[in-house]
């Protein structure tokens, strides 16, 4: 025991060493409860959060109680059991999530959205995303007729039927429910809308109901939101009230009838609807006219797809963007004048904005004096825990990162002004400043910053962008709407130039003038008398209904229309064009306002904020039948969850029989997460009692496990790192002898995974794991285990790698224990020595070796389905390799060998699926050719699958 408080000591010093530098976040969290009176019964709500997020459970509850009750009129439905928001704590990121099992859980990361991102049109994010998740919830939790039977028998297991649809089915419907119900959402922002028109608009692409859940791919990956809200849109303008009623009728159907649904709701079936959906989606541009003339040459692309949520930057005659081929991406410039590329970089990291473009002086020769450079932000932190976004100088010559701006406050838009300054934009402690930062390049720090707007949690941040010498400010209020203001590169002072209600968005913007569309009406603006004044003039509504958005230089314009295309035209001839359909121009009188240090504070009733979390919260929500069979022994039981909506304590427990042998086992896996510290240090707890059998002996083996432990998550972008300390014991009787086995000891887990598809080097993992074991028989002895498994890609469709392990009880005989190999990894067992065509358990003894060499050669891009049927081929790869195998004693075809190693060559098939819509499964058929270390061969085939939650 002097070991095990050594090692805890040891671990505990370890975290109190590192917490400081941001990597753990203690939290003190608490709930809100939340009812909402309706004609179809009571929602109940549960808000969860920490302390210093209250100002966002009181909005979120201020959401819940206005805006919910629309969808609950639409869909006259309320969730049957409680429904739990929490508020995330720890992650920076923008979106959020919602299951409904094993009950009504909505998570929200409390980070709004920004630039060019399709969610961006949520100018009010918070109660866009509510309403979306919300919206899941209604959907996913409705069961009826035999569902409902099995729901009430097997609890929200019987939910599960209804989840088993495509995701543009469950997407579409939140999407269009967003849009049209809460009146803020995706389908008003006329960029998601032409992203689907471009790929309709190609002839081989999409024809088929199918194409829609392709995963992965940029950009078919996300026809899920594009083309399934446009789709329940269309389908809901034909016939009012049809998404309501697939709703309710697919709650009541076994899986893959929604067809069938389709057909009761519509009177016709899906595929038939899509195929109407899309025609018409093609044939709803607007026809060209005079007024609406075709816009210049298409751009053609050098890499792949436009990814244009990215953004553009148009300088001159020069063009750079974002492109996406299958799971790669590029930064492109092009040469609009001659029509060319110029470069193509790709990077280490995925980018998540071109901002703009600024200058900056000489520093020890590495930054060209007075070069142009691209302002982007990459997604460097994959957790999204310390930062949202790295800003980097991307060097318009080459192409290359050639300096990280150190910016305070992680911000989430960078403006440049040029000699190291620039305007940043944070989200920070949940509302918006903006502030004026100068770095310096040399010492890379900032040496001087400025708050220059301080806004209050009500006010959202939905523009901030830089044209020519004005700054372009778009705020929004929940009940005031939403402004447009302007200001010079200073931003001392904000001039509101626009307010409304509904949503607006600014196709043109130039520092003279910008365009303003409003639902049906175009408007231009034109500022003149420096900030005092405006003039405004309606536009014909015709000239731009085929633009989505338009870039204007001093010689050129850049027009998104059902492509990119680029037009030799002046600015003077653009305000021309632009004035052609223009009526009179009136004047309007801009006002100033200051949002510097204002604050809106949200106080709460103490009596209305209980802890977190509650003994109800544990009260499990289903249990299912189990089947199994470990090792040859055949069993079944039942299984289920004990958990607190947050997950900060997980209890996994079943209850196995074994008919064969009337036995009974079981285990328990108990996770808990110490909140009050940090949620990457976790408590765990393990207990097993389980029967198998070996291929070479009748006799049944029995092995009793417990152990304890702790561990704690270190994250470093790319690098994790995972130290535990645990005690245990194993009481095992097989073949072997029966003992009792005392261990503790030391784990560790060091695991890299690269953040771009490119990366040579793809993935490392190190497990290491020593104890102190003390058996009831002999000796106490110590052991290791190691594992180590690299892979690098070599060029798109090849990958390889290479994997060793080594176990060794530092021991002589067996009676004690041994270490078993063989058998490879499945749904529900984890080995450390693997080795295809020898079962598990015939490698045993006190040291093991193993080795594998492997190729994997993606062969054929499928990415197909078959209408409605659950299962998406992606793609089909090719598996080689070589692999060696010593151990103390192997049994291979009822012969023993000791002290011998042996080796095998494997070939086989891979083909990599989507079953049920939405699980990645990889479904394996491998050749093994076993060299006997005697002489002799031994061939083999195993059947493998292998599948994880997305």
């Amino acid at each position: 025991m002097v070991g095990i408080r050594v090692s805890m000591f040891a671990l505990i010093l370890f975290v109190s060493l590192i917490s400081p530098m941001g990597f753990a976040k203690s939290v003190s969290l608490k709930t809100i409860n939340v009812s909402v009176q309706s004609d179809y019964g009571i929602l109940q709500a549960e808000i969860h959060f920490d302390e210093r997020d209250l100002d966002v459970a009181l909005k979120a509850e201020r959401v819940i109680k206005t805006d919910l009750i629309k969808a609950i009129n639409y869909f006259q439905y309320v969730p049957r059991t409680i429904v739990h928001f929490n508020v995330d704590p720890y992650l920076r990121l923008t979106n959020g999530n919602a299951r409904t099992f094993p009950t009504d859980i909505i998570n929200l990361y409390k980070f709004p959205p920004s630039n060019n991102e399709h969610l961006i049109v949520m100018e009010d994010w918070l109660t866009g995303l509510i309403f979306h998740e919300y919206v899941h919830v209604t959907h996913l939790d409705q069961t009826r007729d035999f569902l409902e039977l099995g729901r009430n028998i097997f609890g929200s297991i019987a939910k599960f039927p209804v989840m088993v649809v495509p995701r543009w089915f469950t997407e579409g419907i939140a999407v269009w429910a967003e849009s049209h119900l809460s009146k803020n959402g995706r389908l008003n922002n006329p960029l998601f809308r032409k992203e689907l028109l471009i790929q309709f608009l190609r002839a081989d692409y999409c024809k088929t109901i199918d194409c829609l859940d392709e995963p992965g791919l940029y950009p078919h990956g996300s026809l899920a939101y594009w083309a399934g809200a446009h789709f329940m849109e269309y389908m809901e303008e034909k016939k009012p009230g049809t998404i309501k009623c697939l709703v309710e009728e697919n709650s009541s159907k076994i899986p893959f009838l929604l067809n069938r649904v389709f057909s009761i709701c519509t009177g016709q079936n899906a595929e038939d609807s899509f195929t109407e959906f899309r025609e018409r989606l093609i044939n709803s541009q607007p026809l060209q006219t005079p007024e609406n003339e075709a816009w210049g040459d298409k751009i053609s692309n050098a890499f792949g797809s436009d990814d244009l949520q990215k953004g553009i930057y148009l300088d001159g005659n020069t063009l750079f963007k974002v492109e996406q081929y299958r799971k790669s991406e590029a930064l492109v410039s092009y040469d609009l004048q001659e029509n060319v590329n110029m470069l193509v970089a790709q990077f280490s990291y995925p980018i998540s904005d071109i901002s703009g473009m600024t200058t900056v002086p000489q520093v020890d020769n590495e930054i060209s004096d007075n070069g142009k450079f691209l302002i982007v932000a990459f997604n460097e932190d994959p957790y999204f825990r310390g930062a949202n976004r790295v800003w980097k100088l991307v060097n318009t010559e080459t192409l290359q990162a050639d300096y990280t701006l150190p910016l305070k406050n992680d911000p989430s838009y960078v403006i440049g002004l040029g000699n190291n300054r620039f305007l940043t934009a944070s989200f920070v402690n949940n509302r918006w400043i903006i502030e004026r930062q100068k770095v310096d390049m040399a010492k890379g720090t900032v040496t001087d910053s400025d708050i220059l707007h301080y806004f209050g949690v009500d006010v959202n941040l939905a523009f901030f962008k830089k044209v020519g010498q004005k700054i372009l400010v778009k705020l929004n209020r929940k009940e005031l709407g939403t402004a447009l203001y302007v200001s010079d590169l200073t931003l001392e002072s904000l001039y509101k130039v626009y307010e409304s209600k509904t949503f607006f968005d600014l196709p043109i913007q130039n520092e003279n003038f910008f365009v303003l569309r409003e639902k049906d009406s175009l408007r231009l603006f034109e500022f003149n008398d420096g900030f005092k004044k405006v003039s405004v003039s309606d536009m014909g509504k015709d000239l731009l209904n085929r633009v989505t958005s338009a870039e204007i230089g001093d010689e050129r314009v850049l027009v998104l229309e059902n492509r990119l295309k680029t037009k030799d035209m002046s600015l003077k001839e653009s305000m021309a064009y632009l004035k052609r359909n223009a009526g009179k121009a009136q004047n309007v009188e801009m006002t100033q306002v200051s949002f510097k240090n204002e604050e809106v504070p949200l106080t709460l009733d103490q009596s209305k904020a209980e802890s977190f979390p509650k003994a109800y919260h544990f009260i499990p929500h289903y249990w299912f039948i189990a089947f199994g069979s470990s090792e040859n022994l055949s069993s079944y039981g039942a299984m289920t969850t004990f958990s607190d909506p947050m997950d900060l304590t997980i209890l996994d427990a079943s209850v196995l029989t074994y008919p064969e042998e009337s036995k009974v086992g079981g285990h328990f896996t108990l996770t808990h997460k110490l909140a009050p510290v940090s949620d990457l240090w976790s408590l765990s707890a393990y207990f097993n009692h389980e029967y198998s059998k070996t291929d070479f002996s009748s006799n049944v083996d029995q092995t009793t496990e417990w152990s304890v432990g702790t561990h704690y998550a270190i994250l470093m972008k790319r690098w994790t790192m995972v130290p535990g300390v645990f005690f245990g014991q194993t009481k095992t009787d097989d073949f072997i002898s029966d003992r009792t086995v005392k261990s503790f000891g030391l784990s560790n887990v060091l695991s890299y995974n690269a953040q771009t598809f490119d990366d040579v080097f793809q993935k490392l993992i190190f497990q290491l794991k020593f104890e102190n074991n003390q058996p009831d028989i002999g000796d106490d002895y110590y052991s290791v285990q190691s594992l180590l498994k690299l892979e690098g890609r070599f060029y798109e469709r090849l990958v390889g790698g290479l994997k060793f392990s080594y176990g060794k009880l530092f021991k002589d005989g067996f009676r004690q224990g041994v270490i078993y190999g063989g058998g490879v990894n499945s749904l529900d067992n984890i080995r450390w020595h693997e080795f295809y065509g020898l079962p598990y358990n015939n490698a045993y003894g006190n040291e093991i070796f193993t080795f594998r060499l492997h190729l994997d050669y993606n062969f054929w891009y499928i990415n197909r389905g078959w209408g409605l049927v659950p299962i998406f081929f992606k793609e089909a790869h090719l598996l080689l390799g070589r692999e060696s195998l010593y151990a103390d004693r192997i049994i291979l075809e009822k012969t023993l060998y000791k002290e011998q190693t042996i080796h095998s060559m494997f070939a086989g098939a891979r083909l990599k699926t989507n079953l049920f819509y939405f699980i990645p499964t990889d479904i394996d058929v491998i050749y093994s050719n076993i060299q006997r270390p005697n002489g002799g061969k031994v061939n083999q085939v195993d059947f493998l699958v292998n599948a994880s939650f997305e």
